[in-house]
């Protein structure tokens, strides 16, 4: 089980593509790198960095993307079909196996749920981000305009979010402030590839097709 840092700042942390110079800096690059499902063809590469302060948890993401693709533009859609970037998180990993999961694709738009494990089988158990509380949450990318087509001159992309803890605490109905020491478990995915051999976790999740929903094969991710 791999368990990586969340690091605390008290600066303030731009949402952009600055990384030296910046709160990002001391963050702890998380290689989004296990290809589980490979067999042949590129393996794009996806870097994670997550800050956290009293007011919020930020999430920086620089992708390789050649293809990128974007056209899903509601909330709560299905963006893990467009090029995509995916943090899923357990607050009380020792209580029991909720868990949310934060989806945007490279526009900018995103779905933010949360979820019991099994709710796909059962069909129930899930809840979604009402759209006052979406207002509140900051997401910035390089990518312009609400759609995308692929262009032979795409390289990639970068994509940073702050999501209040205050709009976590109301979905899940969770006291989510992590202090030093706090442990969450989680995942972070890569979607909206061309096939799911370039579909991407960073703890590894040792399935026979892509299962992003499986809690049993999250990190740890630690609060300093």
């Amino acid at each position: 089980m791999r368990e990586t840092v969340i690091t605390s700042t008290k600066s303030v942390v731009p949402l952009d593509d600055s990384i030296e110079g910046t709160p990002w800096a001391q963050a702890t690059p998380l290689g989004v790198d296990q290809f589980n499902w490979y067999r042949n063809g590129p393996k794009p590469s996806l870097t994670a960095r997550t800050l956290y302060d009293d007011e919020a948890l930020y999430l920086h993401f620089q992708v390789e993307d050649h293809h990128i693709s974007s056209q899903v533009t509601a909330l709560n859609g299905p963006t893990f079909q467009d090029s995509s970037v995916e943090l899923f998180a357990d607050p009380n990993p020792d209580e029991d196996s909720r868990y949310f999961n934060f989806e945007a694709n490279c526009c900018g738009y995103f779905k933010l749920a949360w979820q019991e494990e099994g709710w796909q089988e059962r069909g129930i158990g899930r809840d979604l981000v009402s759209a006052s509380s979406a207002e509140r949450i900051r997401v910035e990318t390089s990518i312009e305009g609400s759609t995308h087509e692929p262009r032979d001159d795409d390289t990639g992309w970068w994509l940073a979010a702050a999501i209040p803890f205050s709009v976590l605490r109301s979905l899940t109905g969770v006291d989510i402030d992590p202090n030093p020491g706090t442990v969450w478990s989680g995942n972070v995915y890569r979607s909206g590839v061309a096939s799911d051999e370039q579909k991407a976790t960073w703890n590894p999740m040792p399935t026979e097709e892509p299962a992003y929903h499986s809690p049993e094969y999250f990190g740890r991710f630690r609060f300093d």
